[in-house]
């Protein structure tokens, strides 16, 4: 599926645009605060049904306007229009919200999800190496989610549980009886999560290395899956040994949500010691692996939203991950201030074929691509 109609209205600066996107790189330029994220964002909230910039949403409406409204048309690539899903997304001011696929209201931004897997790579995607492990959870449950889609029940249950479990450890008496009673599902949760995490890392894995050597052969990363609790171990074992400790730090410190991606380089620790460069490969290696999965997995294409990207990778690189986003059949949007500079990384042979947008005060106009 791919977008192939896009109409935005009060996202930011964004009062009204409607837009024609092209099934493969669709290229978004002007000047730095124009509104060229804000489209992004758009297409975020389409898929996600949240922005991937700020936690209040009302912060992206329009202050002209009392909501903001996403819709689009998903099409197979090469299908007539009579096939296309529609898809759209209404927040108001007020928090509240419509959710639609194919014409029927849906109550939860996972079967937006579901429709439109969307894919980010923008400046804090680099946290997915450099940051805590919070980020790298997101990623692998991510991927979970669209390939296993009872996972998200498994996981729902399981924060539930977590959440319970301290709870009880917050209390100056503790129930034994009622704590063993919520040990035994936690394990039991717990081991079915990161089961479902464990059947994907090892699906990705062969992906991110592969892709990685496309991206640079000399950058060889050793990444493993913590599952959250240690190596020949049992977690029950875990739970009696941590128990002191976890009721001094009222926390449970054992289990699925202590889950983490190690990523080493040289038996060291990548953040330790990758450069800036570096990092960046590594990171669009893992983001580009993780499409090839979906793909392979459930036959189904990512959209890839590619925020000002020539200023974080160098061409050389970028221009080869157009190329693996490209083979995978990825829809593409990728924005810049530099119009010619983003469109010398569109293979010739689809130059003619590709879309041009260019931002100016929140008004989109569509462009026909400079034939170079």
């Amino acid at each position: 599926m791919y977008v192939s109609k896009l109409s935005v209205q009060g996202v930011r600066n964004i009062q009204q645009s409607l837009l024609h996107p092209k099934a493969n790189i669709n290229i978004i330029y002007g000047e730095n605060g124009s509104g060229k994220t804000s489209l992004l964002e758009a297409i975020y909230l389409l898929g996600r049904g949240r922005s991937f910039r700020t936690t209040n949403l009302k912060a992206a409406i329009n202050r002209a306007s009392e909501a903001c409204t996403v819709f689009a048309l998903l099409e197979k690539e090469g299908a007539s229009g009579g096939s296309a899903v529609p898809i759209g997304v209404s927040r108001s001011s007020g928090g509240g919200f419509v959710f639609k696929v194919a014409g029927r209201q849906v109550y939860t931004s996972s079967q937006l999800a579901e429709t439109l897997p969307i894919v980010l790579m923008n400046s804090d995607s680099f946290a997915l190496v450099e940051g805590g492990p919070g980020h790298r959870r997101r990623f692998i449950d991510w991927g979970v989610f669209h390939v296993e889609h009872s996972f998200r029940e498994t996981l729902r249950k399981y924060q539930r549980c977590h959440k319970q479990r301290n709870n009880l450890l917050r209390h100056d008496k503790i129930s034994t009886a009622e704590l063993g009673v919520w040990d035994r599902e936690f394990i039991g949760l717990s081991i079915q999560v990161a089961e479902c995490r464990q059947r994907y890392f090892d699906k990705v894995l062969p992906e991110f290395h592969s892709v990685l050597r496309s991206l640079n052969r000399d950058l060889n990363i050793d990444l493993h899956l913590f599952r959250g609790w240690a190596e020949g171990s049992s977690l029950d074992i875990e739970l009696t040994k941590n128990y002191q400790r976890d009721r001094v730090s009222k926390t449970t410190n054992s289990g699925a949500h202590r889950a983490d991606l190690k990523l080493k380089y040289e038996g060291r620790p990548a953040s330790d010691v990758l450069s800036r460069g570096q990092t960046k490969v590594v990171v669009l290696a893992m983001l580009i692996a993780q499409g090839r999965v979906l793909r392979r997995q459930r036959n189904q294409d990512c959209v890839y939203l590619l925020d000002d990207l020539a200023a974080e990778l160098d061409k050389a690189h970028l221009s080869r991950g157009m190329d693996l986003l490209l083979e995978q059949n990825a829809q593409i949007f990728m924005t810049g201030t530099n119009k010619e500079a983003l469109q010398t990384l569109v293979p010739k042979a689809l130059v003619s074929g590709s879309g041009l947008f260019h931002v100016k005060q929140g008004v989109v106009d569509q462009e026909e691509p400079d034939l170079i």
